[in-house]
């Protein structure tokens, strides 16, 4: 759901101590065909946005296509989101969109639902473009001109003003009302994260938030387009791997694409004070969603159902950094009460937020998907895809009915706070046709794509795998609290500098260690257990089963399981020379 609609009449709400719950989805101010373009008004732009910002719509045709008198009309202003639960007997707007797209009923049946998947063909790894390094303008290989003068010189266009329409959109110009500055030094009171970012040859800057960039556009990209695995010459400039990745990405973000867009973009303060309820929950719903009923149903669905992957907002704070999924794995699913689901994770007698629930189940997710790459060459053929993947284990809770029909949740310990914000899929790749407002012809980088993953690439002609170094300006703020360890390649050459990462990390440490505690007082799945649990190491895909009857109040054994102790390994900066390269993995 987009997320631009008043919030006045919320203080209220929690100011007369209302307790609230999160159920699958709560805003249905949208129909169940509304598609959001990506352009300068798409909700999970990598940019701050303005709350009134309207969004762009288009009708969604069922299948997944656009309805035929689906005209890109003005989007609006949804009005204030009720605080009260909906999804015990209908399904959520963001679930219809899901259907209407896909043409099939989404299963809520948590006992039918796939414990785990991986996308294949893996969305391949890249650089977000930040912004401060001036998008595609950013000579990434020492010595070479960088992607926007490549493409500006092999198609006859003028360098210098593709350059600078580039940098008005999407690089340094672009945040030209920004504060101007010199060095780092002047950006340091902002506390945003911000560092003095200066065009090439130019004294002075703006001071530019290290998060920003085209993230939003690279991970539709990454899904959807073949990852470019060779080096491909076109009127005698050669194109490397991550020239024809950056060109596009930079199309994808100007080709005003439609998109199924779910949950709430939260563009609040992250650090605002009493910003939390009695249990812990944020008061803003935008900040508390995506609910994980809703995050259990839609991955499971998108992907163990419908072998799709999507786009997803790894962070719930205002920051935004779009990842391409790759996998998820059920680690724990075991069964409670809700009244010792009450005692145990809220200190309270009664199961405070929906009456509806007959049956809890206690759920830990690993979930993985892919981060930024300052490396040239092709990664996902080559297994180096690995290097460039991250994980975290969400831990949350959800309600049943009595036939295992999911009605809504609550995130648990660390993952109140860390959890995903948003996800969104992309529902067709450019128009054949797109030509971008900076000049970039999305046929023609197609040309160079085909070009590069098929007979072209022939032995020898492969992009050299080389590692390259960090951005001009390297953050070492961070959305998360991960230490991971380098996503570079020690035999790699090492180049230049590629925009490729930030330091910041969107998991926190913890991230990755084990979601069941020894103390759980939900069993693990055994023959005699009252209560069931979903094995962290099954190899199969196969459903979680019910459990059995259980007391009230009958106390479970103690859980015997736990998650497995590493996750798929996630780099810190891919980009060699970073010196941020032994502090925290970054997605973006």
């Amino acid at each position: 759901m987009v997320q631009w609609r008043l919030v006045c009449g919320l203080a209220a709400l929690y100011a007369a101590g209302m307790v609230t719950a999160m159920p699958i989805e709560q805003d249905q101010t949208e129909t169940p065909d509304e598609l959001v373009t990506m352009d300068r008004n798409f909700p999970g732009i990598g940019t701050y946005i303005e709350i009134s910002t309207k969004p762009t719509s288009a009708t969604l045709g069922t299948g997944g296509s656009i309805a035929e008198d689906g005209e890109y009309n003005p989007g609006q202003l949804h009005a204030p989101r009720s605080e009260r639960r909906r999804l015990e007997v209908t399904k959520s707007t963001d679930m219809k969109k899901l259907e209407t797209f896909f043409g099939l009923e989404l299963e809520t049946d948590i006992t039918k639902l796939p414990t785990k998947y991986q996308h294949d063909p893996i969305p391949w790894p890249s650089s977000y473009w930040p912004v401060y390094a001036d998008s595609i303008n950013y000579k990434w290989a020492k010595g070479k001109p960088s992607p926007a003068e490549k493409y500006a010189t092999a198609f006859g266009h003028d360098v210098t003003k593709m350059m600078d329409a580039i940098s008005a959109k999407n690089g340094i110009d672009s945040q030209s009302k920004r504060k101007v500055c010199t060095t780092d030094a002047d950006c340091k009171p902002l506390k945003d994260g911000s560092v003095c970012a200066k065009r090439d040859g130019q004294d002075s800057g703006y001071c530019i938030p290290t998060w920003f960039g085209i993230c939003h556009a690279w991970a539709p990209a990454a899904i959807l387009e073949a990852e470019p695995t060779c080096a491909v010459e076109r009127n005698g400039t050669k194109f490397e791997p991550y020239d024809i990745k950056a060109l596009i990405t930079l199309a994808y973000d100007g080709s005003k694409i439609p998109t199924i867009f779910t949950g709430s973009r939260f563009n609040g303060n992250d650090n605002a004070p009493n910003n939390t309820d009695e249990y812990g929950r944020f008061f803003d719903d935008r900040r508390r969603d995506v609910s994980p009923g809703y995050f259990h149903v839609a991955v499971t669905n998108i992907m163990g159902r419908f072998n799709h992957s999507f786009v997803v907002d790894i962070t719930a704070g205002n920051e935004v950094w779009n990842q391409p999924a790759r996998s998820y794995e059920i680690l724990r699913l075991s069964w409670t009460t809700p009244t010792a689901a009450a005692k145990k994770y809220f200190n309270v007698d009664k199961y405070p937020f929906n009456d509806a629930a007959t049956k809890i189940a206690v759920v830990t997710t690993r979930f993985s998907w892919i981060v930024e790459s300052g490396q040239n060459g092709p990664l996902v053929a080559t297994g180096a895809v690995d290097k460039f993947t991250t994980s975290a284990d969400y831990e949350y809770i959800l309600e049943t009915d009595e036939t295992y029909q999911i009605l809504g949740g609550e995130w648990l310990s660390g993952s109140k706070a860390n959890h995903p914000d948003f996800l969104w899929l992309p529902a067709s790749k450019p128009d054949n046709s797109t030509v971008t407002s900076v000049g970039l012809v999305y046929a023609e980088i197609e040309g160079l794509l085909d070009e590069s993953v098929g007979n072209a690439c022939k032995s020898g002609s492969e992009g050299q795998t080389s590692t390259v170094t960090s951005a001009p300006a390297t953050s070492t703020e961070g959305s998360g609290a991960a230490t991971s360890s380098t996503g570079s390649d020690p035999g790699a050459s090492t180049e230049s500098s590629a925009p490729a990462d930030s330091t910041e990390s969107s998991a926190s440490a913890d991230s990755t260690e084990s979601s069941a505690s020894a103390d759980s007082t939900e069993s693990s799945a055994s023959a005699d257990s009252t209560e069931s649990s979903a094995s962290a190491d099954s190899t199969d895909s196969s459903a979680a089963a019910p459990p059995a009857a259980t007391p009230e109040e009958a106390p479970a054994a103690a859980s015997t399981e736990s998650s497995a102790a590493t996750s798929t390994e996630a780099p810190a900066a891919p980009a060699a020379a970073s010196t941020a390269a032994s502090t925290a993995s970054s997605s973006s």
